[in-house]
C-alpha cells in the first residue's frame, strides 16, 4: 500500500510539472491551429474522445454513442459519420483515424484528396496501447495530453502488478457462453487483477465454449461476465448463459458484471477492467477465503 501511494505521488508530481511548466514548444503550439480530425470506427473514437480538443473533432463514428463505447458520454452532441468515403471527403478533415478498415479505397482517397489517414496498431499488449496513444497524440497536436494518459496508464498497471496475488480462480463468461483461455487478453486481465484464470487452470486455449460439466464438477471462486449490458437479447435460447444451472451458480458464487465497454477495444481499458475485478473481489471479501498465491 505504501508503495502504491509513493507511485501515485511520483505520478502526480510528474504530471504537475508537465502541465504547469512553461515551454517555448507549448507557446509555439498555441499559435498554430490544431488539425481537424474524424474517427472512423468506435475504437478510433475512444482515442479521439480521450485525447482531442472538442473543437478539432469534425465527426466520430456512429458507434461512439453505443453502450460498448467507453467514452460515449463525451460523444454526446458531436456530429457522427457512417464512415463512407464520400462523407469523409465532404468533412474535409486534416486527419482521419481508424482502427480497422472501414472502406477498402480509403487510403487511395486520402492520398488523392489530401487528408492524412492514420491507422492504429492492432493488439491488446500494453506497449501497443501506449504506442497508439502517443502516435495519435502527436498526430493531432496533443502530445502533452497523450503523455499524461500514457504515464497514468503505466502507473495503474504497475500498481496492479504490486498487489498481492491470489490463488482464487475466476471464470469469464460471455452472453454466448464463451470463455477466454490462455493467450486471450481477457485471460491477461484476470492475471493482472491478481487472480488465477479458471480457463488457464483447465488448459483451455483461445476462445471456446465453457463446458458446464467442468463448472459443476469444479466451481470457480468468482465469475466475471461482460457484454450482458449490450447484446444479451441477441443470444440464442440455447446459450450456456441462459442455462438455469449456470444462472443458479452465478447467484451463489460472487459475480462481477463488467460493462462491455471495458473490453470492447482490445487493451485500451484493461486497467479499468482489472481494477474493477480487484475492487469487487475486495467488496465480496473472497480474498480472505483462500491463502494468497505467494504464501
Amino acid at each position: 500500500m505504501a508503495l502504491r501511494k509513493l507511485l501515485s505521488g511520483l505520478l502526480l508530481a510528474t504530471l504537475f510539472e508537465m502541465v504547469a511548466a512553461p515551454s517555448q514548444a507549448a507557446d509555439d503550439a498555441e499559435t498554430q491551429p490544431l488539425p481537424s480530425v474524424v474517427s472512423l470506427d468506435y475504437c478510433a473514437d475512444q482515442y479521439i474522445l480521450a485525447l482531442a480538443d472538442r473543437s478539432q473533432i469534425k465527426a466520430v463514428s456512429k458507434g461512439a454513442r453505443e453502450k460498448y463505447s467507453f467514452y460515449r458520454a463525451r460523444a454526446a452532441g458531436l456530429p457522427y459519420t457512417e464512415s463512407s468515403i464520400a462523407e469523409v471527403i465532404a468533412l474535409q478533415p486534416d486527419i482521419a483515424i481508424q482502427s480497422y478498415t472501414v472502406a477498402a479505397r480509403m487510403p487511395e482517397m486520402a492520398e488523392r484528396t489530401g487528408f492524412e489517414l492514420l491507422k492504429t496498431r492492432f493488439g491488446s499488449a500494453p506497449e501497443i496501447v501506449l504506442q497508439n496513444v502517443r502516435t495519435i497524440g502527436k498526430a493531432i497536436g496533443r502530445e502533452a495530453q497523450s503523455e499524461i494518459m500514457a504515464q497514468t496508464f503505466e502507473a495503474r498497471l504497475q500498481a496492479l502488478k504490486l498487489e498481492m496475488k491470489s490463488s482464487l480462480k475466476i471464470a469469464y463468461v460471455t452472453p454466448s457462453g464463451f470463455t477466454s483461455g490462455v493467450g486471450t487478453f481477457v485471460d491477461g486481465i484476470i492475471e493482472l487483477a491478481g487472480f488465477r484464470s479458471y480457463a488457464a487452470s483447465k488448459g483451455y486455449q483461445g476462445w471456446l465454449l465453457l463446458p458446464l460439466e467442468d463448472l459443476i464438477m469444479d466451481p470457480p471462486d468468482m465469475f466475471v461476465t461482460s457484454f450482458f449490458d449490450t447484446n444479451m437479447d441477441n443470444q440464442s435460447n440455447w446459450s450456456l448463459s441462459r442455462h438455469d444451472r449456470l444462472l443458479e451458480m452465478m447467484d451463489q458464487i460472487p459475480t462481477v458484471h463488467l460493462p462491455g465497454s471495458y473490453l470492447a477495444c482490445n487493451g485500451l481499458f484493461l486497467a479499468d477492467a482489472a481494477e474493477a475485478i480487484r475492487a469487487k473481489a475486495g467488496e465480496f471479501g473472497i480474498l480472505k477465503k483462500k491463502d494468497t498465491a505467494d504464501e
